[in-house]
Formats: structure tokens, C-alpha cells, sequence
């Protein structure tokens, strides 16, 4: 390759130092232009109005935004615009001008478009049994933009649950549901406050916007045990029975619901509460013979327990007891009736009795017992009985009806002795009596004269003799002769010598023994006499001593 001149060379050296100063020349002039805008992050609350200035050492400012503005003012280097109503809900105001006669500067910012919650909401809060878990759950109707959103739950002051959006990505308003995580109830939540803060944070550029639900009280429930019936096992169809069902350990127990049932029929029932103890009572009637389920259902919060029993409804109408001559003459044939009419329980034994025996016994509808009526049946009585064993115990009715035997009077030796021995002069009532039905009369009489039966009297000489007797009544008569002997008076003469003999020798005997007495101390006293003077001498000896002396 030839080789330039040096004066070439020094011209294309010029050239390209006076295009690099050119360029840098032109570079230096572009720096110097600016646009800027501001607010640079606004946020605005929807519908609302907001100015921008938009600022330029360039001509032609403006802007340029698919929202109505009107100029809000003007100056050298800058002019603001007035968005006057933003219902869009991610805007991208644009602001331009014109630099250097031909080239253009564009800003473009992005708007927060925010709008507070509408409502904070609570779902009502479930009923929980203690050891179970629950959840709560929290709804903030219309809020934008949900991903400045914080939502807690509280209980009391206690922070359940925190949920925040920052992955949400619609700029536009919604709704938000927030659910807790399972939260295990204690019997000491009771009563406390839950409550649902949604918090929309826009600083530093907008507000901290604050809404809270209405609170909620939190209710727990202890249902440790079953329900339990007590009642019969059996009842007669038609008959009330009283019916208690009782649980423990209930809280809150005021709240306890109960429904008792008996033969698919709902029972009227009342409450009583004593501590964590409550029950329910009722009256079952039932008008249909069998088996019936008795079913206590008790429900508290979200916990229901049942408890049932089979109660027997058995049927045992009371017998009848027919006797078809209840009034007969003796020696008559007479028929006993026990019937029992109307459904009954399988299982009913019949009887027919006295009160001594049981004379006929079966399990039909019916029993019949013939007799001859004798005098010993009058006033007898039978017993019509049925009985059915329920539930290990027996159930018995009955029906009792007397039979009336009519016969003739009869006397015998002990209602009317044939013969009586009275003493003169004593007091004696005269008896004679007969039996029979109807009850008969009787009428004794002397010489056609007619005693006074049973009436107390002195007996003298002229009530002896024969007395005859007579019972009659409807059926017939009998007849009897009694005989009185009347004893007089006579003293026992050899009674009353030996009486006298026997008293004369105890008074000798007494005085004999009385005079044998006296000689002896009579003796015995002389005696002791004597041997005092032996030892004293006489009166004079004496004397005479005491003067010598």
C-alpha cells in the first residue's frame, strides 16, 4: 500500500479531531435538557381527583393520560394538570416535551390507585367442644390494592392468626377471605372477644387505613358423658309413667337442649339444673301394647349425645267374677265365672280362689268352677285373679264376689244345752241360740209362757221345769226341750262340828303351850334369885361387916 503525504495525513487528523469535538459538543447540549415529574409515586384514593407538574427546560410540556385533566397551572419551565376524577385503576400518566427544536423527553410514573375496605366482616364463630379444634374466618369486602393488605385475628389482645398479600398481582378492588389455622379450644376461651383488623398500608406515599369487625364472643362446651334414662322397664298400657333422663358435667350447662321421644312421639318435658348436673323429666302414656323405644337426645354447641331404652307396654284388663246364683238355697248348684275380656299380653295365667285354696287355674279368656252350695259356704268368697310376669316381677289383679247359702235354723248342745243346773238364789242368764241364714228366731217356753232369752236374772225355785225351744226362719225350723234343775240352800251341820272341834283343840293346844312357857321362866327366875344371895349373904350380914369395918 503506497504511503500518504504528510500533509494528508495532517488533514484527515484535523477532520477527525473536529467531528469528535463536534459530537462531544452536541452530547454536552443533551445533558443540560431534563424532564421530571411529580409527585413521583403518588396514590390517590379512587374517584378522587390529583394534580401532576410536570417540569422541563424543553419547550411544549405536556401530558398525556387516558383520564380527563384540565390545567392546573403554568410557569417557565413547568406546568400541572389536574386529573379531576381517577377511575382507572392502574394509570400511567405519561409527561413529554421538546428539546432542541426537534427531539422529545418522555416521563411515565405509575400510580397507586387505593381504595379502603367497604366492610370487615366476622363469620359467626362455631360452638366448639374443648380439645377440638376450630377455625375463624375473616371477610374485607371491596379494598384495593390488596397487596398493601394486612388482615389479623385477634382474641382478646392475642394475636390467633396474620395474613398479608404481597403475591397478589390485580391492582383492581376485590374481596379478601381469610381463614385461621386450626386453633384447639380450652374451656377458658369462654366468653372471650375474637376479633377480625384489616390494615391498608400505603406509606410513605398514601395512608394507613385501620377497619375492625364487629367482635364475636368465642363459646366452648364441656360434654364429658353420656346421657342416662331412668325410668321402668315396663309400663300397663293406658297408665303414666314418669321418665328422667340426666347428664353431668355439662358446661355451659344452661345451655343444654333435650328431646325425649317414646314410640316415635316427641314427650313434653321439663328442665332441672343442679351444679354441672342437668335433667329432663317427663310422663309416658301409651295406648298400644309392646315394645316402644324411649330415646333421650341431648345436644349442647355442636355436640349431640343419645341415650335409649326399650320399655314393655303390657296389657291386663281386670277380671270380672260372675257367680249366676250369688243367692241360693243349700244344696243347690252353683257356677263361678272369672273372665277377662279385652287384648292382654301373652303370658296371663288365670285363677279362680277361696281364701284357703286355689281351685281352678289355665291361661284361657275364661275359667268356670261348679258346686254344691252347703250351709258351710255361706258367706264364702271367691277370687277371680289373673297375673302376667313383667320384667321379673309379677303383676297381679283380681275381683272378689261372696256367695249367700240360705238354710234351715240348727241348735246343737253348745248354742242350746238339752240341760242346765242353777242355784237358788244366784244371778244366771239363760242362753239358747240356733244357727241358719237368714238368721233365725228362737222362743223358748215354759207352761206357754215365753223367757226372756239372754237376759240376766236371780234364780229362785219356780224358773226350774222344761223349757222348750223353738228356731225358726224362712228355710225351716228346729226344735229342742232344755231342762233347768234349780238347787236349794242346806247348811252342812257335820261340817260345821268338826269346824268347831278343830278350833277348840288349837285353842287348847295354844294355851297348854303358853302355860308351859310361863312355869319355865318362872323357875329360871327364882334359880338366878338364889345364887345372887349365895354370893351377897343377907342384908343384916352385910350391915354388920360395914360397921366392924
Amino acid at each position: 500500500m503506497p504511503r500518504l503525504p504528510a500533509a494528508a495525513l495532517l488533514l484527515l487528523l484535523l477532520l477527525l479531531l473536529a467531528s469528535a469535538a463536534c459530537s462531544a459538543a452536541q452530547e454536552a447540549q443533551q445533558e443540560d435538557y431534563y424532564l421530571r415529574i411529580w409527585p413521583e409515586k403518588p396514590a390517590v384514593k379512587y374517584g378522587d381527583s390529583m394534580v401532576l407538574n410536570c417540569s422541563s427546560n424543553c419547550e411544549n410540556i405536556g401530558l398525556e393520560t387516558s383520564l380527563q385533566t384540565v390545567a392546573a397551572g403554568t410557569g417557565p419551565a413547568w406546568k400541572a394538570f389536574n386529573l379531576t376524577s381517577v377511575t382507572e385503576w392502574e394509570p400511567k400518566p405519561l409527561c413529554f416535551a421538546t428539546c432542541g427544536g426537534t427531539e422529545q423527553k418522555y416521563q411515565r410514573i405509575t400510580t397507586t390507585v387505593y381504595r379502603a375496605p367497604e366492610r370487615v366482616v366476622l363469620d359467626p364463630l362455631p360452638e366448639v367442644e374443648v380439645g377440638k379444634e376450630y377455625n375463624v374466618t375473616c371477610r374485607v369486602f371491596i379494598v384495593a390494592p390488596i397487596w398493601n393488605l394486612t388482615v389479623t385475628l385477634y382474641q382478646g389482645e392475642r394475636r390467633l392468626y396474620v395474613e398479608t398479600f404481597e403475591d397478589h398481582r390485580n391492582p383492581e378492588a376485590g374481596n379478601v377471605v381469610v381463614t385461621s389455622n386450626s386453633i384447639t379450644a380450652q374451656q377458658n376461651d369462654h366468653g372471650e372477644e375474637v376479633t377480625c383488623r384489616a390494615v391498608l398500608d400505603l406509606r410513605p406515599e398514601g395512608p394507613y387505613l385501620e377497619m375492625a369487625s364487629l367482635s364475636k364472643s368465642l363459646e366452648t362446651v364441656v360434654f364429658p358423658m353420656d346421657p342416662y334414662l331412668q325410668t321402668l322397664g315396663s309400663v300397663e298400657i293406658n297408665t303414666s309413667m314418669p321418665v328422667e333422663c340426666e347428664v353431668s358435667g355439662l358446661f355451659p350447662v344452661q345451655k343444654a337442649a333435650f328431646q325425649l321421644f317414646f314410640a316415635g312421639e316427641r314427650l313434653n318435658s321439663s328442665n332441672h339444673i343442679s351444679g354441672h348436673k342437668v335433667s329432663a323429666q317427663a310422663q309416658v302414656t301409651s295406648i298400644s301394647a309392646g315394645e316402644h323405644q324411649l330415646i333421650c337426645i341431648v345436644s349442647l354447641g355442636p355436640v349431640t349425645k343419645t341415650a335409649e331404652s326399650t320399655v314393655n307396654v303390657y296389657s291386663l284388663p281386670k277380671p270380672t267374677l260372675h257367680i249366676d246364683h250369688p243367692q241360693i238355697p243349700v244344696n243347690t248348684n252353683v257356677t263361678v265365672m272369672c273372665r277377662s275380656d279385652g287384648s292382654k299380653s301373652p303370658g296371663v295365667v288365670m285363677r279362680i280362689s277361696d281364701t284357703q285354696e286355689i281351685l281352678l287355674s289355665g291361661d284361657g279368656p275364661s275359667l268356670q268352677y261348679s258346686l254344691m252350695a252347703q250351709k258351710e259356704d255361706n258367706g264364702r268368697q271367691f277370687m277371680c285373679k289373673v297375673e302376667l310376669k313383667v320384667d321379673g316381677r309379677s303383676v297381679v289383679k283380681e275381683t272378689a264376689a261372696n256367695l249367700t247359702v240360705f238354710y234351715a235354723p240348727q241348735m246343737s248342745d253348745s248354742s242350746c244345752p238339752d240341760k242346765l243346773t242353777w242355784k237358788d238364789g244366784s244371778e244366771e242368764t239363760f242362753i239358747c241360740s240356733a244357727s241358719g241364714n237368714p238368721p233365725p228366731t228362737v222362743e223358748c217356753r215354759k207352761d206357754e209362757v215365753s223367757y226372756n232369752i239372754g237376759i240376766q236374772q236371780q234364780v229362785s225355785k219356780e224358773h226350774g221345769g222344761i223349757y222348750h225351744c223353738n228356731a225358726t226362719n224362712a228355710y225351716g225350723f228346729d226344735v229342742r226341750d232344755v231342762i233347768i234343775h234349780i238347787e236349794s240352800y242346806q247348811p252342812d251341820i257335820l261340817g260345821i262340828i268338826i269346824g268347831v272341834l278343830c278350833a277348840v283343840f288349837i285353842s287348847s293346844a295354844v294355851g297348854v303351850a303358853y302355860y308351859m312357857h310361863y312355869r319355865s321362866k318362872i323357875k329360871k327366875y327364882h334359880l338366878r334369885r338364889r345364887q345372887q344371895q349365895q354370893v351377897t349373904g343377907s342384908p343384916m350380914e352385910q350391915k354388920c361387916l360395914n360397921g366392924n369395918v
